[in-house]
């Protein structure tokens, strides 16, 4: 193993788990495969890395991020409404979605075995609601969504509507208020309902 500085050995340590994750799975990086893949040790591994785990996280993590990148990329609509909804739709493209749908059962599976990788899970959702957050803020600048509208919540009840209340509950998302997502959605139907025959009403 040829000599590297400590941050671009950290770097190569972290593309191979990539590669391992991409194409054995996340239970396949461990500590000794991506030592094969580098042409390096274990010892060599743990030095960057506390132990499997950290080094599946970040791997992950970051793996996770490029393919999200991607798929963004895809969507074609200026509509900030339009784009959240065809996020939350998944990708078009077949090979992605069965990507994106084989990493997310791994993560499901080591998320129960793992305290770091259900921390993994959890950001990826917060990451999610951040997201689905400032789509709502830019909806709301166009003239899509009520300007009174709190976007916080309403991305909150998109990520709930998406997962279901009993998932994120599962997986320790504590951010959730059931009771206030309820009683949101149930203001939204009387209000909708409430309006005159032929009007409209933006919410």
């Amino acid at each position: 193993m040829s000599y590297l500085p400590k941050e671009q050995r950290r770097s190569e340590i972290i593309e191979a788990a990539i590669d391992v994750i991409q194409h054995q799975g996340l239970a396949a990086a461990t500590v000794r495969n991506v030592a094969k893949v580098t042409s390096s040790s274990p010892g060599q591994i743990h030095h960057h890395f506390d132990s499997a785990d950290a080094l599946r996280a970040e791997a992950f993590l970051c793996l996770w991020q490029r393919m999200k990148n991607e798929f963004v990329s895809q969507i074609k609509t200026t509509s900030p409404i339009e784009t959240l909804i065809a996020n939350l739709g998944g990708c078009a493209n077949a090979e992605i979605k069965e990507d994106f749908a084989r990493l997310y059962k791994d993560l499901m599976e080591a998320s129960r075995m793992s305290a770091t990788m259900q921390s993994v899970l959890i950001q990826i959702m917060n990451n999610s609601k951040t997201k689905h957050a400032e789509l709502l803020k830019a909806a709301q600048e166009a003239g899509e969504l009520h300007k009174d509208a709190d976007v916080e919540q309403v991305a909150m009840s998109v990520l709930a509507l998406s997962f279901g209340f009993g998932f994120m509950k599962d997986i320790g998302f504590t951010t959730v208020d059931v009771h206030e997502i309820v009683r949101q959605q149930i203001n939204l139907v009387n209000r909708a309902l409430s309006c005159p025959k032929g009007t409209n009403q933006t919410v």
